[in-house]
C-alpha cells in the first residue's frame, strides 16, 4: 500500500475530533438533534484549519446509515466509507477553481432534479467558492434561496470578500479560527507517539510556529521533517531544513543593539545570509520577535512564544522603552519595503541593522515636545539663531547668553480716540497676526467708522472678510481691551460698494472727461469712435 500523508492520515472523522473550532461543531450538532438543518452554509477561514473536514463529518452525519441524521456518524456504514474517500454520489465535492463557468453551475442545477439514491440529502461541498465567476453566481442564486427538497449546499472559501454578498445572504455563514500554536502542539504529540516519532518538544513548537495556525500546514512539514531526520528528530533539524532563526540568535542581535555594537550585529547579520537564510524571512521573524516582546512588556501573554523563552525576552525588553521598541519595529518595516525596490538588498539590510544600534541617539517624541514647550510662546528669536531639533548630545562648550526682550509697556489711556487708535493699529495688527494671518489682512482692509470711548466700528464691503471678521469679533474686542487697558467692544458692519455707472457708446467728449490721456491717443491716429449699433 502507498504512503499515506499525515495530513491524510490523521484527517479528523467527528465532531470532536476537529480542534480549535468548537463554537461551531457546537451549532451544527445542535442542528441536527434539533432538525433544523438549512439549504445553505459558508464555512469561511484561513487554510488547513478544517473547513472541508468539517464539511464532510457534517455530511456523514446527515447522511450515516446507522441512526442518521446523528451527531456521531459511526463510519463505517457505506455512506460514511464512501464520503469519507470523496466517491459517494450523494455528496458531491466540487473544486470551485476549476468549475468556474456558468455552464458548469447549469450542469449542476440539472443534477438536481435526482433525488439521492441511497441518502437523507443530496449535499454539494463546493470548495473555494469565490473562484467562480459572476455569471455562475448569478446562475446559482435562485436554486441557492429554493434549492430542492433534501439538497444542502455546502459552500467553503478563504476569501469570503471575494463571495458576493446575494450569495451570503442566503447561507448561514461560520466562520473558522486559526488553530493555535499549544492546539497543534497537542496533536503533533498525540501523532509522533502514535508513529513511534521521536522529537523534542521545542522542535514541535517551532513546527507549529511556522504552520501559521494551520494543522494541514503542519502536519505537512512534519512529513518533510521524518523524511530527513527518520525516526529521530532535533531542534537543529528543524532549523536547518526550514530556515528558521532560533530566538536566542534574535536575543543577542538585541543585546548587541543595546550595546551600540554594529560590528558583532552586522557579524550575525552575515551569518544568517551566508547559510542561506531569506533576507526578508529574517527581518520578518526578527519583526515578530519584537512585537512578542513589546506585547509581554504591556503585560499580554504571547502563546506563541515558548516558556522558555519569555523570561529571557522580558528582561530583554526591560533595557527599551516602548517607544524605543517602536522605533525598531518601524524602522524595520521601512526596511523591507526598501529591499523589495532595491537591486542591492544587503547593502539596504546592513545599513538599517546599524541604524538600529544608533536608537540611543535618537531623540524620543517627548523630549521634542517638552524641549519645544519650554519655549516662551511670545518670543522674538534673535539674528542667527535657528530653528533645527536639537540634538541629544550637547556641546561641552560654554554657554552664551542669548539677548532678552523686555515685555511691552502696556497702554495707558483715558479714553479711546480715532487718533490713539490709529497710532496703535499697526501693533495691534501685528498682535493678531501671531493667532490669524487672515484676521490681521481682513482688519487691516477694513475703514473705521466709529471711535468711542469703549467702542470700535469698522466697514468692509468684502463679504467673505464681513463674515469671519463678524464671526471672530470677541477675540478681537479682547485683544484692544488687553492692549488699550480698556472694557472695548469692537463691531463691523457691511456696506455694499456703489455700481459705477457704465457710459454706452460715449463720445470723444466724454472719453475726453474720463480719460484724457485715451482721448489724446485717439486724436493723434486720427481715429473715428464709432458707435456700437445691435444686430
Amino acid at each position: 500500500m502507498s504512503y499515506l500523508v499525515l495530513a491524510r492520515k490523521y484527517r479528523p472523522q467527528t465532531f470532536d475530533e476537529v480542534y480549535a473550532q468548537e463554537h461551531i461543531t457546537q451549532i451544527l450538532k445542535n442542528t441536527i438533534e434539533l432538525d433544523r438543518t438549512a439549504q445553505a452554509y459558508l464555512f469561511t477561514g484561513p487554510r488547513g484549519v478544517g473547513k472541508t473536514s468539517l464539511a464532510r463529518i457534517f455530511a456523514k452525519s446527515l447522511n450515516c446509515l446507522n441512526g442518521g441524521p446523528t451527531i456521531t456518524p459511526c463510519n463505517k456504514c457505506t455512506n460514511c466509507v464512501e464520503i469519507t474517500e470523496g466517491t459517494s454520489a450523494d455528496v458531491i465535492e466540487i473544486d470551485g477553481a476549476s468549475n468556474t463557468g456558468v455552464d458548469d453551475i447549469r450542469d449542476l442545477q440539472r443534477e438536481l432534479m435526482y433525488s439521492p439514491s441511497n441518502s437523507n440529502f443530496k449535499i454539494y461541498i463546493i470548495d473555494e467558492v469565490h473562484m467562480l465567476s459572476k455569471n455562475a453566481f448569478n446562475a446559482l442564486l435562485k436554486t441557492l434561496e429554493e434549492p430542492p427538497k433534501n439538497v444542502i449546499f455546502i459552500f467553503a472559501t478563504t476569501e469570503p470578500h471575494k463571495v458576493l454578498p446575494t450569495i451570503i445572504s442566503r447561507c448561514q455563514r461560520f466562520d473558522f479560527k486559526r488553530i493555535p500554536i499549544p492546539a497543534i502542539v497537542k496533536q503533533m504529540k498525540f501523532i509522533t507517539k502514535k508513529e513511534e516519532i521521536s522529537i523534542s518538544e521545542e522542535a514541535l513548537f517551532l513546527i507549529a510556529k511556522k504552520a501559521d495556525g494551520s494543522m494541514r500546514d503542519a502536519l505537512s512539514l512534519m512529513d518533510q521533517i521524518i523524511a530527513y531526520g527518520k525516526n529521530d528528530i532535533t531542534t537543529d533539524d528543524v532549523l536547518s531544513i526550514f530556515g528558521i532563526v532560533h530566538t536566542d540568535i534574535y536575543n543577542e542581535i538585541l543585546k548587541l543593539i543595546h550595546k551600540k555594537d554594529p560590528k558583532n550585529v552586522l557579524k550575525h547579520l552575515h551569518s544568517i545570509l551566508e547559510k542561506g537564510n531569506d533576507i526578508q524571512e529574517f527581518i520578518n521573524g526578527f519583526l515578530d520577535y519584537l512585537r512578542n516582546i513589546l506585547l509581554l512588556k504591556t503585560g499580554l501573554d504571547v502563546p506563541e512564544v515558548s516558556a522558555a523563552d519569555k523570561k529571557t525576552m522580558l528582561t530583554l525588553g526591560k533595557k527599551f522603552s516602548e517607544n524605543e521598541f517602536l522605533y525598531l519595529i518601524t524602522l524595520l518595516i521601512k526596511t523591507k519595503t526598501d529591499i523589495k525596490n532595491s537591486s542591492n538588498p544587503i547593502i539596504i539590510a546592513e545599513m538599517s541593522f546599524v541604524k538600529l544600534t544608533k536608537i540611543s541617539d535618537m531623540i524620543s517624541i517627548e523630549k521634542i515636545i517638552d524641549s519645544l514647550s519650554s519655549i516662551p510662546e511670545k518670543h522674538e528669536k534673535p539674528t542667527g539663531v535657528t530653528s533645527d531639533i536639537p540634538q541629544m548630545k550637547r556641546s561641552s562648550a560654554p554657554k552664551t547668553e542669548t539677548p532678552k526682550t523686555k515685555p511691552a509697556a502696556k497702554i495707558q489711556v483715558d479714553s479711546l480716540t480715532e487718533k490713539v487708535l490709529n497710532d496703535n493699529l499697526e501693533i495691534l495688527l501685528k498682535k493678531l497676526k501671531k493667532e490669524s494671518s487672515f484676521l490681521s489682512t481682513y482688519l487691516g482692509n477694513c475703514k473705521i467708522t466709529k471711535v468711542s470711548e469703549n467702542l470700535v466700528e469698522f466697514e468692509t464691503s468684502n463679504g467673505t472678510q464681513y463674515k469671519r471678521l463678524k464671526s471672530s469679533k470677541e477675540k478681537i474686542s479682547k485683544l484692544f481691551s488687553e492692549h488699550f487697558n480698556l472694557k472695548i467692544s469692537v463691531d463691523f458692519i457691511f456696506r455694499e460698494k456703489p455700481k459705477e455707472k457704465t457710459i454706452i457708446n460715449p463720445t470723444l467728449e466724454q472719453i475726453r472727461a474720463e480719460a484724457p490721456e485715451l482721448a489724446d491717443f485717439i486724436e493723434t491716429l486720427e481715429a473715428e469712435v464709432k458707435t456700437k449699433t445691435d444686430n
